[in-house]
């Protein structure tokens, strides 16, 4: 079995009087999912963890959290290199997230919020109503698309199609030289393709597109039908408060 350790979140507040009767149950069900979320940010890596059950005791308000020491390096590192370069600008989305709910906690509530493991015998960080730990804006998100157009041109030295495209314009797309040589010659011809690559999230700009695969397809307008699909997918879009957080979620849920 491996070593165990553990991570501790320890809040007081502006008199020092907190005690663990007074946090609430909600509060205590955002600890835990959010200490989940900054270890194991993505779907694929909240199925595997390991085991980690939770306490909280005296000392203003300790949220413990007892787990492989594994994770515990790598709460000790995360936190410690935030302190170090006092910005979130290398952490991925999600994690960026969850500190930036920390650092509003603090502000709102008038929190002192302290991370500490057992491999430190110093808090690796600390928010306050004094720290400023904000977001960075992602600049892109990657993901698959689908590019619809005529290819006007394929093949070259290092393998690539070109495809005019009426939403993003001219598009070049990484290829294999087996993808461009199997089935019949595509250049002048309407083709849709699935893609992988970054969209930016300022001007919707496709980057760095590899080829997944050719779709053949009859561009055939039914505007009818169109106006069916939007007004039907509006009716949800319009439930969603910020569109951009809950993309980027997903996104980020997906890799």
């Amino acid at each position: 079995m491996e070593e165990q350790g553990y991570i501790e979140i320890r809040v007081t507040n502006r008199d020092n009087s907190l005690t663990p009767k007074d946090v609430d149950i909600n509060e205590v069900k955002d600890f835990i999912s959010d200490i989940e979320t900054f270890l194991y940010p993505n779907r694929k890596e909240k199925k595997n963890r390991p085991h980690i059950s939770y306490d909280i005791e005296e000392g203003s308000a300790k949220h413990k959290f007892f787990l492989p020491i594994t994770a515990v390096i790598l709460f000790n590192g995360l936190t410690s290199e935030i302190k170090n370069r006092n910005n979130l600008d290398f952490l991925d989305y999600k994690r960026q997230s969850i500190i930036d709910k920390f650092q509003k906690r603090a502000y709102k509530e008038g929190y002192r919020i302290e991370f500490n493991n057992s491999l430190s015998k110093v808090s690796t960080l600390v928010i306050d109503e004094s720290t400023d730990f904000e977001m960075i804006a992602p600049l892109y998100f990657e993901s698959e698309f689908y590019l619809y157009g005529e290819i006007y041109q394929e093949g070259g030295k290092n393998p690539n199609i070109h495809i005019s495209t009426n939403k993003y314009g001219n598009i070049t797309v990484s290829a294999t030289k087996e993808q461009i040589a199997s089935g019949d010659k595509k250049t002048y011809k309407a083709y849709g393709i699935k893609v992988r690559g970054k969209k930016n999230l300022s001007d919707k700009s496709l980057s760095d597109l590899v080829l997944l695969d050719f779709i053949q397809y009859k561009p055939i307008f039914n505007k009818s039908l169109l106006d069916k699909v939007i007004d039907k997918a509006s009716e949800n879009l319009d439930k969603i408060k910020n569109v951009d957080v809950w993309l980027n979620n997903i996104k980020a849920e997906g890799l």
